[in-house]
């Protein structure tokens, strides 16, 4: 039986853009992994993705938060373009995770791993625009299982975009936000307890026109 997806926005000619309306993500390379024993569909940026990068990241390791919100790293990890990779150890809390594209007036995109659940989420209900469509705010949600008590994510950031890959792709979330040009900071976050963050790596993007 031929199945064709088309199109599913319920949101998509009334996006705060113009002239041009719709999104434009980073090719992912789609590949058969076996993850936890079993075979799954794992996808992942493509390798030349790197090449945009900027030559030194900013980077932070053994960091705790508990119950809190706090800069990673400071203004050298600000951004509207960045390629960040990161790696926590969860304890106690309940939730945690980075927090993107934030700025004055609580603006926020919150990347997260909900513990109870064993959930990555997206939660772009104050990410900037969001009032145009009743649909479009709200927290999308993938699951994904501790590895080794490792929580691993490669979260793409960009003007309008958020891309979200867990573990090794085995759970993706792309998200568009429209945040104002100011908000570029970047935080850490644990709620309801505590977290560890082991490593995080953060790199500025070049435009790939350039």
């Amino acid at each position: 039986m031929r199945r064709v997806h088309v199109d599913n926005w319920d949101y998509s000619g009334v996006i705060p853009t113009s002239p041009w309306r719709g999104a434009q993500s980073i090719p992912w390379e789609m590949a058969l992994r076996t993850v936890d024993g079993r075979i799954r569909l794992t996808s992942w940026p493509v390798n030349s993705v790197t090449s945009l990068r900027q030559k030194r990241p900013s980077t932070a390791a053994g960091v705790t938060v508990k119950n809190t919100s706090k800069t990673l790293i400071g203004p050298a990890a600000q951004g509207k373009a960045l390629d960040i990779e990161a790696t926590f150890s969860p304890k106690d809390a309940d939730r945690f995770g980075l927090k993107v594209r934030t700025g004055a007036g609580g603006e926020e995109t919150v990347i997260g791993y909900d513990t109870t659940t064993q959930e990555l989420y997206v939660d772009r209900t104050h990410s900037g625009a969001v009032d145009f469509n009743s649909t479009f705010p709200g927290v999308q949600t993938a699951p994904l299982k501790a590895k080794n008590g490792k929580v691993k994510l490669r979260i793409l950031v960009d003007w309008s975009s958020v891309e979200v890959f867990g573990g090794s792709g085995e759970a993706v979330i792309t998200d568009q936000i429209f945040p104002d040009p100011s908000s570029q900071g970047v935080q850490i976050f644990a709620e309801n307890g505590s977290v560890k963050l082991d490593q995080a790596r953060v790199w500025h993007l070049d435009s790939y026109r350039d």
